[in-house]
């Protein structure tokens, strides 16, 4: 176990001995979680990694439902942006209605 500082703006640098370990180069996606009190991070499995470990594993079609969840997600997400604009513009209506009076 190594220990590290946390930066400003909450930065952490990963020691470059873990890094040549795990070969994470500079700008790779990990991902990070709260798991009873503990931090974990781990890098994004390379789905080409798994060919030949999983007989039926059909890459082109797994590729194809990750791009299709992240486009619903994306919609989701602008549907929640736009709630959240028309909240605010109703709450600065409500604001202006509540000053006239």
């Amino acid at each position: 176990m190594q220990k590290i500082r946390i930066g400003r703006k909450g930065l952490v640098v990963i020691p470059a001995n873990i890094r040549k370990s795990l070969n994470l180069q500079y700008g790779e996606m990990l991902f990070i979680e709260e798991d009873q009190g503990t931090i974990k991070i781990r890098p994004r499995t390379k789905l080409r990694s798994l060919r030949g470990t999983w007989p039926e594993l059909d890459i082109e079609t797994i590729t194809k439902e990750i791009i299709e969840d992240r486009e619903h997600d994306a919609q989701i997400e602008k549907d929640r942006e736009k709630q959240r604009e028309l909240q605010e513009i109703k709450r600065k209506k409500g604001k202006k209605g509540k000053s006239n009076e």
